[in-house]
């Protein structure tokens, strides 16, 4: 049957931020009357990376909103957002009388009101250039997950696209470690979503220009980033005169339109806390910006998000959208302890599952153009892990969002332990092509009940190894959730740490992590 597209932009206005009022308005079904064509609506790499790996071309989720449905709701408001394929639905400005009417709509479903704190990094800290030597501080970034055998593998990303979600890009455009992605063609596209007009490269915020770096960056012949010959796309989602209450709108949107794109990858270095969110409802299931991600991975694109900089905060765990299952969350180490950074925000979910899955280095180092500046926040643990992950599906490109989580946690440092301030611990290449030779060397340490174990009631660790570190363990409840875990430091000739009896429960189980040597242990 033939179908007919209805226009009706001259019905109404664009406006992110009129006003204080502003909604997102749910529709309960979409028009059958339309004519999609999803040849022409997505870039022909979305297409390649769809029957690559198996996927509809498209689905429902990529039908678009109803038309008459937004005009009426158009006529009670003052200007309209968004309209989100998605969640089919349309963000409307307008009062609270207004949108009781539009309630009451027959085809509206559900109504959401905008509002809420979008975490942005920490501020940066200055480093005199003559301190360090470029080349072995950013060789050594790379380095902490193992980045030299992808190089000597000639793996860099290539054919992967990678879309960067962030609060701005200004500078990226002739930033001395991005030369390289727009002189080579890497550059793909870019949008303004605080806006909804194209990326001004020389306005806003450096943030994302700065996270780009970590993805894909390179500095003459010093590779910054693990993925300098991936495809780029950038999302700007937040202007210095917007107010919070539609960076989640802007951040939908722009994960919508990375899709559409082709990207793979998304890197979001960002994440929702306070406002219309509370710590109960990190289920992944109930935020948008959660059920987005969800939603991205079954559609073929993996999130990347940073856990979050609350960890030293009230707030403390993850944020959204890093709770969603089929998003990969990355939280950051201190690169001289190799534990949590007290700002990394940990887990788990409200529902217990593993958050973060994964880490990396958080404090990290950026060349300014004129110096080199340290920065700190998993706003910058995440991008490296982004650049691991394009590695990845270069190398193996038929893997589903899914799979790729999975391949990046079986290859992480601490696997098969995790926990939920490190994850799986941090990704590495030695161990993604099986050349680790801690993990593939001999036991370094055992989990022994005392020797008068009846009147003493411990379990104790016995030192295989003439070198120290740290020791995970953990508790399993009978349940299967992580009940109690820590991280201890056992030096050489320190005394052993204790497990006691008394602290423990039947069917519960120990875990234990050292140096590549993994230990299980249930009590009977």
């Amino acid at each position: 049957m033939k179908q007919k597209l209805i226009i009706t932009f001259c019905l109404i206005s664009f406006s992110l931020f009129a006003g204080d009022n502003g909604y997102f308005v749910i529709f309960n079904s979409k028009s059958s009357i339309y004519h999609f064509d999803p040849y022409s609506y997505f870039d022909q790499k979305a297409i390649e990376n769809k029957i690559r790996m198996g996927l509809p071309i498209y689905d429902w989720y990529d039908l678009p909103v109803n038309p008459d449905y937004v005009s009426e709701v158009a006529s009670f408001s003052d200007s309209l957002g968004y309209r989100l394929r998605w969640f089919n639905g349309v963000t409307v400005y307008c009062s609270e009388k207004s949108i009781l009417k539009i309630k009451q709509l027959s085809f509206v479903k559900k109504v959401i009101k905008w509002k809420g704190n979008m975490e942005i990094l920490p501020q940066a800290k200055e480093i005199k250039q003559d301190v360090v030597k470029k080349s072995p501080i950013f060789q050594w970034q790379l380095n902490t997950m193992g980045g030299e055998l992808f190089q000597k593998r000639n793996i860099f990303g290539e054919g992967v696209r990678i879309s960067i979600v962030d609060v701005g890009f200004r500078g990226a455009d002739d930033n001395n470690q991005l030369n390289h992605v727009f002189t080579n063609n890497k550059f793909i596209d870019s949008w303004d979503f605080s806006r909804n007009k194209p990326l001004d490269f020389t306005k806003g915020p450096m943030h994302g220009t700065m996270v780009a770096s970590f993805v894909v960056g390179k500095l003459d012949s010093i590779q910054i980033g693990h993925a300098p010959k991936a495809e780029v796309l950038f999302a700007k989602m937040k202007s210095i005169t917007n107010s919070n209450k539609s960076i989640e709108e802007a951040w939908l949107k722009a994960v919508e339109w990375s899709h559409r794109k082709g990207a793979r990858l998304v890197n979001s270095s960002v994440g929702y806390t306070e406002g219309n969110h509370t710590i109960d409802m990190l289920t992944g299931d109930i935020c948008l910006m959660s059920l987005a991600g969800n939603l991205a991975s079954r559609k073929g694109m993996l999130i990347i998000n940073s856990a979050g900089n609350e960890g030293a905060n009230d707030w403390k765990m993850i944020g959204f959208p890093s709770d969603a299952d089929s998003v990969l969350t990355v939280g950051a180490i201190d690169p001289k302890s190799g534990v949590r950074t007290d700002y990394s925000s940990y887990g788990p979910s409200k529902d217990l599952n593993l958050k973060p899955n994964v880490t990396a280095v958080g404090d990290v180092f950026w060349h300014t153009g004129s110096g080199i500046k340290k920065l700190e926040g998993t706003s910058f643990s995440t991008p490296l892990v982004t650049g691991y992950a394009a590695c990845v599906l270069q190398n193996q490109p038929d893997l589903i969002p899914m799979s790729l989580i999975d391949t990046i946690q079986k290859t992480a440092s601490l696997y098969p332990y995790y926990d939920y301030s490190h994850g799986y611990g941090v990704p590495r290449a030695t161990l993604y092509f099986d050349e680790d030779t801690i993990k593939n060397g001999n036991p370094s340490i055992a989990l022994l009940k005392s020797p008068n174990y009846l009147v003493d009631g411990y379990y104790y660790f016995k030192y295989l190894s003439n070198k120290g570190s740290h020791v995970f363990y953990q508790i399993i409840h009978k349940d299967g959730y992580i009940r109690d875990y820590k991280v201890v430091t056992f030096e050489k000739n320190n005394q052993s740490p204790k497990i006691y009896f008394k602290d423990l429960s039947k069917g519960e189980v120990i875990r234990v992590f050292h140096r590549g040597t993994y230990i299980e242990k249930k009590i009977e």
